[in-house]
């Protein structure tokens, strides 16, 4: 990953310029308690971009096989032909039902009017309707992401679609949960 200005970032620099080839890493996984998904009855609304991809798909993959309250993925990169990460498993998903809605958008690829790209908050408030009446159902929401751009612009978006009091609402009750980095 590079920054705006074109340097790498801390972990990629790190892993790209500074570690020799063929050095070990010493790693731990660590759980965040806080981002576990809701049972499998419970429709699950998920909204990320970039790495968060991962922590989305592993709700996705929790569910495989199991009857379901359905799975809306919410997801955004910067461009289809280099970033459609795992678009084949997502298309399948989708296919098979264990995903029951895909929208995906890509922030540096032009419209088909020649119109900029878009972000994963513009389908936030473009589905609004769609939104409310899957939190009507009951559905939680779970962000997953870049805390810089993405999840602020996510929250906004959500507090104009639900309302600020709502999405409290939502926090306090363990239906709206965020994991952003």
């Amino acid at each position: 990953m590079t920054r705006p200005d074109g340097t790498p970032g801390l972990a990629s620099g790190w892993l790209t310029r500074d570690l020799a080839p063929g050095a070990e890493v010493g790693m731990r996984i660590r759980t965040n308690r806080s981002f576990h998904g809701p049972d499998a009855a419970t429709p699950l609304i998920l909204i990320g971009n970039g790495t968060g991809l991962a922590g989305l798909r592993a709700h996705l993959k929790a569910r495989e096989g199991q009857a379901h309250g359905g799975a809306w993925l919410m997801f955004g990169e910067r461009t289809r032909a280099h970033d459609a990460f795992l678009d084949d498993e997502l298309q399948a998903m989708q296919a098979s039902g264990l995903l029951t809605r895909l929208d995906r958008v890509f922030s540096r690829d032009a419209g088909p009017n020649g119109e900029g790209g878009r972000y994963v908050q513009a389908v936030v408030a473009e589905q609004a309707e769609t939104l409310r009446d899957w939190l009507s159902r009951g559905a939680t929401l779970m962000v997953c992401g870049s805390l810089e751009g993405m999840s602020k612009g996510v929250h906004e978006a959500l507090e104009a679609v639900v309302g600020v009091e709502a999405l409290r609402d939502l926090t306090e009750t363990g239906r709206y949960r965020r994991d952003v980095y």
